[in-house]
């Protein structure tokens, strides 16, 4: 790599100035590269708060996210790519990223459900515990637990009620997976890109 500046250049090619922010970023010191590159210690401070200022202005993409996935993870992840003709993952997950805003959002509509679903589940319990409450002092009298048509019925229409509620909380969760799975769609399918 040639550093020094040719005879009579008054301004470092782009290359130089590049290798020179690569450089710092390594941990090279200022002085050294003002040395290795022919050039004043101001020249390298201008050359690096040019480069931070491109940055900012022009939304250079400068930092890595990584991630680690399981290859099932994965398999998934570039099935979603594929199927919405996304070139690379990293297209995929900064798409994501971007809408990140409106995903990762709280659900109220299911947070209201879950605390009917808790109140349903405190009655559930109240009710199994005087069930089990009864069976006890029966037992306690040597008595056999009557177990007549209504606590039959009772028993009946509290399994009901536990299946009910199973079967709320299915749908409560398919409908969010299916909210999601839309956003995400709607977010991987046409999310504006925004400038390189």
């Amino acid at each position: 790599m040639v550093r020094l500046r040719a005879p009579g250049q008054k301004r470092l090619t782009q290359n130089q100035r590049f290798a020179i922010v690569r450089e710092r970023a390594e941990g090279i010191p200022i002085e050294d590269l003002a040395r290795d590159f022919g050039v004043t210690t101001r020249s390298i401070f201008y050359t690096l708060k040019a480069d931070q200022c491109r940055k900012l202005d022009g939304r250079v993409r400068s930092e890595l996210v990584n991630v680690r996935l399981t290859p099932k993870e994965l398999l998934g992840f570039d099935a979603v790519l594929t199927r919405h003709d996304i070139a690379s993952r990293a297209e995929g997950l900064r798409r994501l990223i971007h809408a990140s805003n409106d995903l990762f959002v709280p659900d109220d509509a299911l947070a209201e459900q879950m605390q009917g679903l808790s109140a349903s589940l405190n009655r559930t319990g109240n009710n199994i515990n005087q069930i089990a409450q009864r069976l006890n002092e029966a037992k306690r009298q040597g008595k056999t637990p009557p177990y007549g048509n209504s606590a039959h019925g009772q028993v009946r229409a509290l399994a009901g009620l536990i299946f009910d509620i199973a079967d709320q909380v299915q749908d409560m969760a398919q409908r969010r997976r299916s909210a999601l799975s839309g956003e995400v769609a709607r977010v991987l399918g046409g999310f504006a890109d925004g400038p390189e």
